[in-house]
């Protein structure tokens, strides 16, 4: 029952950590902002950088506002093809932060739990668990991100929306791909970063309770 239990809470951890990780990749604007200058989206797309930054600020503040509102983007048109793809992101999003809260909610539970009963072998599992995301998907982002990205999007979403088409949805131009590359290669830094924090706590004080 034990090991179970402490299964439960590394696993509840790892997931948190993962979920939350996403969403601060998603909220870090400044990232994006760098890109607009690095990849010269304004020459890429013709909109000057306060009308992209301005519409991908509205993107993303769209993506994890918890109230269900209707997609506008503030100045650049669409189609309803476009506004049915970001519809289905929102709600991916909308998911990733429930489970965010749910994990967080159990982690803290069990964390308190097991520190007051002196256990603390779920730091270590945690730690091994989150850091098989960096190493399962570092390899195949590095390779060929292109085919990554391409497959995910089949995988998730059940129509071929995402495929835009700039004539008529020209919010695809101030999205490279490098963009996503990007926020993912920031998420798992974050994650490989919080397991090695977890697995310095863990010797930390596994010496402290030998």
């Amino acid at each position: 029952m034990k090991r179970l239990f402490n299964i439960l809470v590394s696993f509840s951890l790892a997931i948190f950590i993962i979920s939350s990780s996403v969403i601060l990749g998603l909220k870090f604007k400044n990232l994006y902002y760098y890109d607009v200058k690095k990849l010269n989206i304004s020459y890429i797309s013709g909109f000057t950088d306060e009308e992209i930054k301005l519409n991908y600020d509205y993107l993303i503040d769209y993506n994890l506002n918890n109230k269900v509102e209707e997609f506008h983007l503030p100045t650049i048109k669409y189609s309803e093809q476009g506004k049915t793809h970001f519809e289905e992101v929102r709600n991916i999003f909308q998911i990733i932060k429930k489970v965010s809260y749910i994990s967080g909610i159990i982690s803290i539970l069990g964390i308190i739990f097991s520190i007051k009963n002196k256990n603390i072998k779920f730091l270590n599992t945690a730690s091994t668990m989150t850091i098989l995301l960096p190493i399962i998907v570092a390899l195949p982002l590095v390779i060929n991100f292109n085919h990554l990205f391409i497959k995910f999007h089949e995988v998730v979403f059940s129509n071929d929306y995402w495929i835009f088409d700039p004539d008529i949805d020209p919010v695809i131009d101030i999205l490279p791909q490098d963009v996503f590359f990007h926020i993912g290669i920031l998420i798992l830094v974050v994650v490989l970063l919080t397991s090695i924090l977890l697995q310095i706590a863990y010797r930390i004080l596994n010496k402290k309770v030998k």
